[in-house]
């Protein structure tokens, strides 16, 4: 089954205004639709009945959007700390103004914008990634140029839209044999990388090495799985419920109608037919 573009990354928060507003101001995206209410055929595909009516709001980008689901009862994840969908990507033409219309809409910075390392020199990127106020990071990326064994968007014609979403593995071969084996997925890359991001947040050497692995979708997006360390810890979900952060990343797919896969860690990849 082929699967992509990403759609839409699903997140539970406390404050649906003060959410949207942040990534309209740092991205320039727009309202997708009104406010809402939780659909029931939505809640029953995510097992998450006791949101059924919840209000709900949806922003989007040239690419890809977040839609926003209030919820009053969940904890925020510590960023990076909780298994499970951990970050988006958003590409832009200019990586420091974006952080800078970031950080004056509210979203806090987790690393500086640095070259991303390959594996043995550095690829032709360069991310920040920042905290948003639901426990969920983003990262900041600007494309200098093609990156070998990736097929990614063009910024000059798609500055502020979603191309990656990132798991935050337990166990990374274990999440992505699910995705290998279940889509028309190709592997861009396995390696061992310094992922500064992720040592600052576990306070360990810069130069620590971690695993990640990147799959290719189709429509030049892509799903990167993080191995993390340890130390971190599975995201709480209530019964009939979401996980808190990042819970659901609806991708588009051949498919006839709506399905819903739940990844290793409560990751639940949603995906609509074309």
């Amino acid at each position: 089954m082929k699967i992509g573009p990403i759609e839409t990354v699903t997140i539970l928060t406390h404050d649906l205004a003060t959410s949207a507003a942040m990534y309209i101001s740092a991205f320039g995206w727009q309202i997708k639709e009104t406010e809402y209410k939780l659909r029931i055929q939505e809640a029953n595909r995510w097992q998450a009945t006791n949101l059924i009516g919840a209000r709900v709001i949806e922003v989007s980008g040239i690419n890809g959007g977040v839609r926003f689901i209030e919820s009053t009862e969940h904890q925020k994840p510590q960023p990076l700390r909780t298994f499970g969908w951990s970050s988006l990507e958003i590409c832009v033409d200019d990586v420091h103004k974006y952080v800078a219309r970031a950080v004056a809409a509210g979203f806090t910075v987790l690393n500086e914008a640095v070259p991303l390392s390959g594996s043995s020199k550095p690829l032709p990127l360069i991310a920040a990634q920042l905290a948003g106020i639901n426990g969920e990071v983003v990262y900041i990326t600007q494309i200098l140029s093609e990156v070998p064994n990736f097929e990614l968007p063009d910024v000059s014609k798609e500055s502020g839209s979603i191309f990656i979403c990132v798991l935050g593995a337990s166990d990374l071969e274990k999440s992505r044999e699910v995705l290998e084996s279940q889509f028309e997925v190709r592997r861009a890359s396995d390696r061992e990388v310094a992922i500064r991001v992720i040592n600052r947040v576990y306070e360990k050497p810069l130069d620590t090495l971690h695993r990640l692995s990147s799959l290719q979708l189709a429509g030049r997006n892509a799903i990167e799985i993080d191995q993390l360390p340890t130390e971190g810890v599975r995201r709480e979900v209530a019964p009939n419920d979401l996980p808190a952060g990042i819970s659901v990343v609806t991708v588009r797919g051949s498919v006839t109608e709506p399905k819903v896969i739940k990844l290793p860690d409560d990751a639940l990849l949603e995906i609509l037919p074309y």
